[in-house]
């Protein structure tokens, strides 16, 4: 812990070493404006889309009272308990609190249409028509049936069609609502995930590089994250796909932190499982790393005698100029070929489901089976 404070107060003071500190005050001044503009714009955008859903619900409200008024002109009485139920859902959307109870509007829409008889043809006619436009915008599963029942001449008929459809709607929009919550909840908890793995691999990287520590094997920690970091991004991608081609209770059960952790444990396993064939003759090729030969190559090669001296520098291999009297040890460097490899095949293994299994029954195939002795 001692070891690792040090190493991260070195850092910090190698950063802000040779800062002139007019420089770090209009950093911390402009990084207060940055934060102060990213709360505003955030908190901005909360406040439409909430004034935006205050509208729409209150639009629904003005409609359902259109349609009382409207059913009143034939049936005066009777309306008493609806009347009641908008008042009340209207003073709660009004509140300072503001409490949009879709559940109940849908269930008073619905309650509105169990007022039509028989004498009403004109008016279930006429709902019919509009609803049956909604659900063609909505692109509804069932259009085909309700569009069919367009033409019913039984004004009692065509009200049971006309109130299943705008059942039908209801759920579909309360469906679309919930299956967006889930995937918003997806998203941030598969974005946490890869953040997650993210800084663990950086500062593993920084403060406990992969190939220092004797009697460990050289890289498996760094294949294991980076396998893990490929399963979370493949989670965070797939999610946008997910939003368009699958259903609520699908999204609802990918949801689970039991499924998250298990696609990262089987990513993590998939690197491991890779890491060790790479020194078998079953994986070979330019494109496999060497695990004996990942490390970090310097950007700058310094060269010192015996009293810590600076006799030369390759200034050509990053086009530094570092004065006499430098360490080599402050030289920038970059991982080498076969640990950018091993990340990139530890990565993938994460990434992808299949391609160690197909790896595994690929190699299984080609191993000749052992003849029986007789």
């Amino acid at each position: 812990m001692d070891k690792e404070g040090s190493a991260l107060t070195r850092f910090v003071s190698d950063v802000l070493e040779g800062v002139p500190a007019s420089t770090l005050v209009l950093g911390a001044v402009l990084l207060v404006i940055l934060a102060y503009v990213l709360f505003r714009t955030l908190n901005g955008s909360r406040s439409e889309i909430r004034k935006g859903k205050i509208a729409r619900y209150q639009q629904f409200l003005q409609d359902l009272k259109w349609r009382i008024d409207r059913l009143k002109l034939r049936h005066p009485d009777g309306l008493e308990g609806e009347e009641k139920t908008l008042a009340s859902l209207r003073k709660a959307a009004e509140g300072p609190g503001y409490h949009a109870d879709w559940d109940g509007g849908y269930a008073l829409e619905r309650s509105l249409i169990e007022h039509f008889d028989e004498s009403d043809k004109q008016e279930i006619d006429f709902d019919y028509s509009r609803n049956l436009e909604q659900a063609r915008a909505m692109g509804l599963a069932e259009f085909a049936v309700y569009e069919a029942s367009a033409e019913e001449a039984d004004p009692l008929r065509k009200k049971l069609a006309l109130s299943k459809m705008v059942a039908d709607m209801q759920w579909a929009r309360a469906e679309a609502y919930a299956k967006r919550k889930v995937a918003v909840a997806f998203v941030s908890r598969t974005g946490f995930l890869m953040l997650i793995c993210g800084v663990v691999a950086a500062v593993f990287l920084y403060f406990d590089p992969p190939f220092t520590d004797p009697g460990e094997f050289s890289g498996l920690d760094f294949a294991v994250i980076s396998g893990a970091f490929g399963a979370s991004f493949f989670m965070l991608a797939r999610s946008q796909n997910a939003l368009r081609i699958s259903s609520y209770s699908e999204i609802r059960r990918s949801l689970d932190w039991p499924l998250l952790l298990i696609r990262l444990a089987f990513g993590s396993a998939a690197a491991a499982a890779l890491y060790f064939f790479f020194e078998t003759d079953l994986l070979s090729g330019q494109l496999t790393p060497s695990l004996k030969d990942i490390r970090y190559d310097d950007l700058v090669v310094v060269t010192t005698d015996a009293q810590g001296e600076v006799i030369a520098v390759d200034r050509a291999a990053a086009g530094a100029v570092i004065e006499k009297g430098d360490e080599a040890a402050g030289s920038p460097r970059v991982p080498n070929r076969n640990l950018a490899l091993l990340f990139f095949w530890s990565f993938l293994a994460g990434f992808s489901e299949r391609l160690v299994p197909s790896l595994l029954r690929g190699k299984g195939d080609e191993v000749a089976p052992v003849e029986p002795k007789d």
